[in-house]
């Protein structure tokens, strides 16, 4: 009985370890070798969440040297979801993290985003394109109430101002008509006369 207790009990800390080294990946960011550099790609906050500041973070290190690369004025960096693409300005994260980039958006949609760079870094050709995390939706830390979703919240309003239009194109041909029929009644009524 004992030992059946200590078998499940394994059998559950082992399938808990396994559930929590597949997650780790995703959240950690991807290092891509490119000549002699390590460059590191991901978010500079985790877990992404639509509709919250985020920005793409970019490290790089000279594996031969060891030291950080400063310079990056010849690398163009863009994130792209779906057929979407933007530049984005790359900013160095500070004086004590040489070496380390952000390219600040607001990731709009959930998803997943692909960071491609081009160009180069010091003499060597970069071509790299890599998936980052997944976005989330935000709902799940928002408090007390989550907040409408932005892209129903703006489906919702191109809907009212088609509606409004609509609203207001009757108002005038019921102003329209109405003159008309004040006109045609004040007519009538001379005529009688």
């Amino acid at each position: 009985m004992r030992s059946q207790r200590i078998l499940s009990v394994a059998v559950v800390a082992l399938m808990m370890g396994v559930l929590l080294i597949a997650a780790l990946p995703a959240l950690a960011h991807e290092e891509v070798q490119v000549g002699p550099y390590t460059l590191e790609i991901g978010w500079l906050d985790e877990p992404p969440l639509a509709g919250i500041k985020n920005a793409v973070f970019l490290s790089i290190v000279n594996e031969e040297t060891g030291e950080p690369v400063e310079g990056i004025s010849a690398l163009k960096v863009a994130i792209s979801a779906g057929n979407r693409e933007r530049e984005l300005l790359m900013r160095p994260l500070g004086e004590d993290t040489p070496g380390q980039f952000a390219g600040d958006f607001i990731p709009t949609r959930r998803g997943v985003y692909e960071v491609k760079l081009t160009g180069k870094i010091e003499d060597t050709d970069v071509d790299v394109t890599r998936e980052i995390e997944e976005v989330e939706d935000a709902a799940s830390i928002q408090f007390p109430e989550p907040l409408p979703d932005a892209l129903a919240a703006n489906r919702a309003v191109e809907e009212a101002k088609a509606a409004a239009s609509n609203a207001q194109t009757l108002a005038i041909v019921g102003i329209v008509v109405g003159a008309i029929g004040v006109l045609l009644g004040a007519f009538g009524l001379l005529r009688r006369k």
